[in-house]
């Protein structure tokens, strides 16, 4: 029989630092996440619930991976422990656990298409929120970028040819409030993970290995590597979600500047059609609805650039996510579980 060779005192400090401090934080991260993620309808708006399905798909899957790792970390410290265990009792230092699978499968595209915000509009209109008081500003602001794109509406109805603008306009309508919080709120819990937990993680979690000098030690810094590796990957997924968040909250400038263009084009417009009654309708209606369509073009071309800047936003999304899939390409086992629930928490004396 193999005699093991360990520090106890390093093995319990480093279980308990990753008790105490690793395992707590990785809590509040997820719940951090899990709270904030989440767009507030109309989300991205309709023309873009595309792009927001493959945000959400991604951010569900690696929202499931930060649960994991709370349980992950709880077993590598009860491992921990158990080898002091058997340090005590001159046994072997055989460690095999396995981690319950207590996180929910995630919930790929189609529940990401679905748990758009758009969607929401129609079957959770509220977004969570517990009154119109909670997010009054996001109310208020989505009610005003609607209220104005009736107002282009209603300019088309003098126009004709201006109607594609107004059209497009509330195919965008998103709710910015929201989107810029979630894009803070993810670049929050990524910074907390890279400058914080991971290192805490990786600190403690190595200073087992002072004095361990027992076969098992490999094994053992193995599974460290692992935890620390997909720890990183969940910051750099999350970091990417933010930058994808702030790139299409591109779309809102250009939806305030037709906000600003709206107003004035309606009293232009109606200005005109009042005045067109009668006989000067024959030179005027023509140039009521030149300045439509030369309107709509303006419009459709800005719109293009925010198609553009939605683009660009999935596109960093497609190096995290397959195609249609929802698996992720830090999904190594290619099976849409989370890496860290099929991780093995072992290690054994040579």
């Amino acid at each position: 029989m193999t005699q093991i060779e360990i520090n106890p005192g390093q093995l319990t400090n480093a279980a308990r630092g990753l008790e105490q401090f690793v395992v707590p934080d990785l809590t509040d991260a997820a719940r951090r996440m899990a709270d904030s993620y989440r767009l507030d309808p109309p989300g991205l708006g309709a023309l873009l619930s595309f792009a927001e399905a493959y945000y959400n798909s991604v951010a569900d899957y690696q929202l499931r991976n930060l649960e994991t790792a709370v349980q992950v970390v709880e077993s590598v410290a009860a491992g921990l422990r158990r080898t002091v265990a058997n340090y005590h009792a001159a046994e072997q230092a055989n460690v095999d656990m396995f981690l319950a699978p207590a996180a929910a499968a995630p919930d790929g595209y189609l529940g990401g298409l679905g748990d758009a915000g758009f969607p929401r509009l129609f079957t959770d209109p509220l977004g969570g929120m517990d009154g119109l008081g909670d997010g009054a500003a996001e109310v208020l602001t989505v009610g005003t970028l609607t209220m104005f794109v009736g107002l282009g509406v209603a300019t088309a109805a003098m126009a004709p040819d201006y109607l594609p603008a107004p059209l497009t306009a509330s195919a965008m309508v998103a709710n910015g409030f929201s989107v810029i919080e979630a894009a803070r709120e993810l670049g929050a819990v990524a910074a907390a993970l890279e400058g914080s937990v991971i290192k805490k993680f990786d600190g403690y979690a190595t200073g087992a290995t002072a004095g361990w000098v027992d076969g098992s030690v490999v094994e053992y810094r193995d599974v460290v590597a692992e935890v620390s590796r997909e720890l990183g990957q969940v910051q750099k997924a999350l970091s990417a979600l933010s930058a994808s968040l702030l790139a299409v909250a591109g779309l809102l400038t250009a939806f305030v500047a037709f906000i600003a263009f709206t107003a004035e084009f309606f009293v232009v417009i109606l200005d005109l059609t009042l005045s067109s009654i009668g006989p000067q309708a024959l030179v005027l209606q023509p140039i009521i609805q030149a300045l439509g369509a030369a309107a709509s073009a303006s419009w459709l071309t800005a719109s293009g650039t925010v198609i553009t800047v939605a683009t660009a936003a999935v596109t960093l999304l497609s190096g995290v996510v397959k195609e249609f899939a929802a698996v992720q390409t830090f999904d190594e086992q290619g099976d849409g579980t989370p890496d860290l629930r099929q991780l093995r928490i072992s290690w054994h004396s040579a």
